[in-house]
């Protein structure tokens, strides 16, 4: 069974302590993410919405913000407060990760049913 790290009004955050996936659920969109790929992703998170944060908001409706992705072409796009939202949802999994780490490690438990097929094997 996959292991809850967190939820709040903006998504959630969830381990497979089978696969080590990280799983990270905002609003319409879903990732299940390797470690490192967390990490890269926070990076272009926190990059996105600082970039961001340097432009004035003409509209706070509109969806302005765009954060690339690895595949070619293929963009997600927020307004600027979804922007802070995800950030927000991606710092706190990284704190609990954290402190997780610090505290002894992760909890033990069974194959997701979110991970991509065939991870665990």
């Amino acid at each position: 069974m996959a292991k809850f790290l967190d939820h709040n009004e903006f998504g959630y955050r969830v381990r497979c302590p089978h696969t080590g996936y990280l799983h990270l659920c905002f609003g319409t969109v879903a990732m299940a993410l390797t470690p490192p790929e967390f990490v890269d992703f926070r990076d272009v998170v926190a990059a996105t919405a600082y970039q961001a944060a340097q432009r004035s908001v003409i509209d706070a409706g509109v969806r302005c913000v765009a954060l690339r992705t690895r595949a070619d072409r293929l963009a997600l796009v927020f307004t600027h407060l979804k922007m802070g939202q995800l950030q927000e949802l991606v710092e706190i999994m990284a704190l609990l990760l954290e402190t997780e780490a610090l505290l002894g490690g992760e909890a033990p438990g069974g194959q997701c049913a979110g991970c991509p097929p065939g991870s665990g094997d």
